[in-house]
């Protein structure tokens, strides 16, 4: 193997002990064949071998190598899509079932730590989604009728309470939601593989899916060095799904960055008095989260462009103190000691592609930045279509699987991301001028 160690991040250098898989040479027969190994595939490897199906896994670099080893770590219901475009589009009985769905993968992210014996990967519980801009007095009343709407268990905090616990004046009201948690991304990956290869699942890293063939009733995938013959395979490689399948052009892989700082000491907790994790509503908002007792794990941007920037540590100490000024006096300077991008898998609908696409050929991939938990919810479709339990990955059907447009698909999408972000500098200016003219 090329280069065997994980790139640098605060999970890499935290993670648990693991040697490499071996690639895969010869040809081998299964069930099911699957490409990828990050959650979605683990996830779908492991709920199939729990039916008894026999189950070859491929990855290209190592087990959670890509978005699965190096995201937020937050753990919790809904899509990319907004839930009040997801209620627009297909009407409030399907939102209501897709919302049901991801659920689902919550709770069976949370039943695998309990069944591999693994609560230390669990770090935090609870989510909060908070807002920059005022939204109004009816904020709760319209919050609580969404909620019914989807059976959601988030509740709406107002202004203030927000502010008590995160001590910003960016932030108004939030939606809390006490049923999410937060996770070690990495070593979640490294579990489920391991759990995967205990009910008999072959795993192999650095096996590069290079070429996917029908022949009769069958599936040829081969690799460089080996070859897999199976009666349904799944393509679960997010946005690294390579030439294997026009799937790929139907993937945009979209840039994200995660930092995380030295140990703040008292100050932060003075700042952030609250354990949960953090995110605002905005397309390209910041995430975060306190992680190590006193470190601050800070997520946010967005871009098409997948280079790592050159000052992404400088970029990411302004994105925290544009929201905490006050750490900045109170440290001396915020250091951040480690800092890394993340590759998501979009779709231009900006729900997961979920599905049997061929005979055969099934798709879980493109959760658009709410993968942890939705990974599990999308296999959990695809495994039960595969064993014909029910169809619920039909629940996806309304959104296929569209090219993304290559590369003049990302100068797009970037152009897409650019307007929502002035939309969202606008709000803020615009409300923040507002105040002041009240004030004067």
């Amino acid at each position: 193997m090329a280069d065997t160690d994980y790139p640098a991040s605060w999970y890499a250098a935290t993670r648990d002990a693991a040697s490499e898989r071996p690639q895969l040479n010869g040809r081998v027969a299964a069930d099911v064949a699957i490409v990828g190994g990050g959650f979605a595939g683990l996830h779908t490897a492991r709920l199939l071998a729990m039916r008894g199906l026999k189950v070859v896994l491929v990855e290209r670099q190592r087990i959670g190598w890509g978005a699965s080893g190096r995201n937020g770590g937050f753990v919790g219901p809904g899509y990319a899509l907004r839930t009040g475009a997801l209620i627009e589009q297909l009407g409030e009985d399907h939102a209501r079932q897709l919302y049901a769905q991801s659920q689902r993968g919550v709770e069976i992210v949370r039943s695998s730590l309990k069944e591999m014996g693994r609560s230390d990967i669990l770090m935090g519980w609870g989510r909060l989604s908070v807002s920059r801009t005022d939204q109004g007095p009816d904020f709760a009343e319209r919050s609580r009728a969404l909620a019914q709407k989807l059976g959601a268990t988030f509740e709406p905090w107002e202004a203030d309470q927000v502010r008590a616990l995160l001590v910003t004046t960016r932030y108004f009201q939030g939606l809390h939601d006490a049923q999410g948690f937060q996770v070690h991304p990495l070593n979640l990956a490294l579990a489920l593989a391991a759990d995967a290869e205990r009910r008999g699942v072959q795993v192999h890293e650095a096996t590069e899916a290079r070429a996917l063939e029908r022949r009769g009733t069958e599936w040829q995938l081969r690799t460089a060095m080996g070859e897999i013959t199976a009666r349904h395979v799944v393509l679960a490689g997010n946005a690294d799904l390579g030439r294997v399948h026009r799937l790929s052009s139907a993937v945009l892989p979209v840039a994200t960055y995660v930092a995380v700082t030295g140990k703040l000491g008292p100050q932060l907790g003075e700042a952030i008095r609250w354990r949960g994790a953090i995110g605002d509503t905005r397309r390209a908002g910041d995430y975060y989260r306190i992680v190590d007792e006193d470190r601050l794990l800070w997520g946010g941007r967005i871009t098409t462009d997948t280079r790592e920037p050159a000052q992404l540590r400088s970029m990411m100490r302004a994105d925290i103190l544009s929201v905490y000024p006050q750490l900045g006096p109170q440290l001396g300077d915020i250091t951040i000691e480690y800092a890394w991008p993340g590759i998501m898998g979009y779709a231009l609908h900006k729900m997961p592609q979920v599905g049997e696409i061929e005979p055969g050929l099934w798709a879980c991939t493109a959760f658009g930045g709410h993968g942890v938990a939705q990974t599990a919810a999308g296999a959990d479709a695809v495994a039960a279509g595969i064993a014909h339990e029910d169809d619920r990955w039909r629940l996806f059907a309304p959104f296929g699987t569209a090219w993304a447009g290559g590369a003049l698909g990302r100068v797009g999408t970037q152009l897409v991301y650019w307007k929502l972000q002035a939309s969202d500098w606008w709000d803020e200016k615009r409300q923040a001028k507002n105040a002041e003219t009240v004030r004067t």
